[in-house]
């Protein structure tokens, strides 16, 4: 029987050291709750292995039940391993999150066949009883629809995971705003620790809003003299709208290519996250038209996704030559520069024009640069902080960060995954460390490959 004073116990199995896997088993009194179940992408040599994904090593969990998998968003390095957990056999009580990352985790497990476990959708500002925690949904923004931070309540005191957020600050629509007010509600009842987004740390200021994106995309759009090949990752649901908006605009028709592309804008539609188009979505016998619109998977350089496949002149439908323009909605995963360069120089010498965001300012990241995170500390006042989400220099950054608004030097963390970490009023301690190793994706019988048939 466990000790409600027993410290709470907190260990990172991926998404420490690196942008992705990201994965956090917390537990107490008995509750063992996981934070996010996803994917990884490969980091230069690693793509010579032939693999596209790697997994978080969940054998720490075999045999162990999870009370809760709470999710904070729908992003394929934050939910895509889900099956991956769940094959391993281990009893999952639910999993918990808003109405846009369920529809996004029951689509892609719905690919698998398993036993799911309960799905449950939640609005921000629900409280989730979890034996004795209780797990609170908070509003944040983020380069996707329903992200949240999530607020752990334990008899000890109350722990923050952000996830990935920026305090986006423009008066867009109030599902993509953030909920400073119960932030800071919560700094002011006491935050015993928090576990922050480090991403952008390193950067300087404040991370523009994603509506800054419209006009130079409309640009882009505007001045292409034929055909439009844009790509993104096809969980950024904001910049497909405005893609779509644009095509309508322009009087461009539309393709949708890739299966997770058309899948996440059909649930997107059904939820009112996009404005479907008013002109006919084209067929594939069509997609070689002049004013058209392609909106397709591979921006990572992905090899089996559509425009890696296109870029060797091997996809089917999709043949990339003069005349056409294409578009990179979407920045390299870190690591991932190398790849997706050399696949833009092979459409270069298929004759296409190719912009990504030093061309034109069609992108901005989802998460918070150093001013943004300094603000967050200050609404929470955390005692410990524990920088996640990132490379080591990226933690170090918010650690940094940390310590400059007020947070003693011994109760900030910056560690790796496998750390065994128990907090309670007194601060945190490293207590163990277990193997957490990247897992290639296939070596638990899920396909191999992140890319996307079309």
């Amino acid at each position: 029987m466990s000790d409600v004073s027993d410290p709470i116990r907190i260990t990172p199995i991926g998404g420490l050291g690196e942008v992705g896997r990201n994965m956090m088993v917390v537990e107490h009194d008995g509750i063992r709750i996981v934070i996010d179940c996803g994917i990884g992408f490969p980091h230069g040599d690693d793509r010579g292995l032939g693999v596209d994904i790697f997994l978080p090593d969940v054998r720490v969990m075999r045999g162990k039940p999870v009370d809760a998998v709470l999710v904070t968003h729908a992003h394929d390095d934050h939910v895509a391993a889900l099956a991956h957990l769940i094959r391993t056999g281990t009893p999952i009580g639910r999993i918990v999150s808003l109405p846009f990352t369920i529809a996004m985790v029951e689509a892609k497990l719905s690919e698998h066949d398993l036993p799911l476990p309960p799905l449950v959708s939640v609005q921000p500002g629900d409280m989730v009883e979890i034996g004795s925690i209780t797990a609170e949904f908070i509003r944040v923004a983020h380069s996707i629809p329903d992200p949240t931070a999530i607020a752990l309540h334990t008899k000890l005191g109350t722990i923050v995971h952000t996830g990935d957020y920026k305090l986006d600050a423009t008066g867009q629509d109030v599902r993509r705003q953030v909920d400073r007010k119960r932030l800071s509600a919560l700094g002011d009842a006491g935050v015993l620790a928090m576990l922050g987004d480090s991403t952008n740390a390193q950067l300087p200021g404040r991370t523009p809003s994603e509506a800054t994106t419209i006009e130079p995309l409309n640009d882009v759009i505007d001045e292409a003299p034929g055909r439009i090949i844009l790509t993104s990752f096809s969980s950024q649901i904001d910049r497909i709208d405005h893609a779509l908006r644009a095509a309508d605009r322009t009087h461009r028709q539309v393709m949708l290519l890739g299966r997770s592309m058309r899948r996440n804008v059909k649930i997107a539609e059904r939820l009112h996250e996009v404005m479907p188009t008013n002109l006919p979505t084209l067929s594939r016998r069509d997609i070689a038209g002049v004013k058209s619109m392609v909106l397709c998977t591979g921006s990572q350089a992905e090899e089996f996704a559509v425009l890696g496949r296109a870029s060797r002149g091997e996809h089917p439908d999709l043949h990339i030559g003069n005349g056409d323009t294409v578009v990179y909605a979407s920045r390299p995963v870190p690591g991932n520069e190398g790849a997706v360069e050399e696949m833009q120089n092979m459409l270069r010498m298929r004759g296409a024009r190719v912009v990504t965001h030093h061309d034109a300012a069609i992108h901005v990241s989802g998460h918070a640069r150093a001013d943004e995170i300094s603000e967050m500390i200050r609404m929470l006042r955390p005692n410990v902080v524990i920088p996640v989400h990132g490379e080591d220099q990226m933690l170090r950054a918010q650690a940094e960060l940390a310590i400059d608004n007020g947070v003693k030097a011994e109760n900030v963390h910056v560690g790796q995954n496998g750390d065994v970490l128990e907090i309670d009023a007194t601060g945190v301690r490293l207590v163990d460390q277990i193997d957490s190793m990247a897992i290639p994706a296939g070596s638990d019988g899920l396909p191999l490959g992140a890319g996307e048939p079309g």
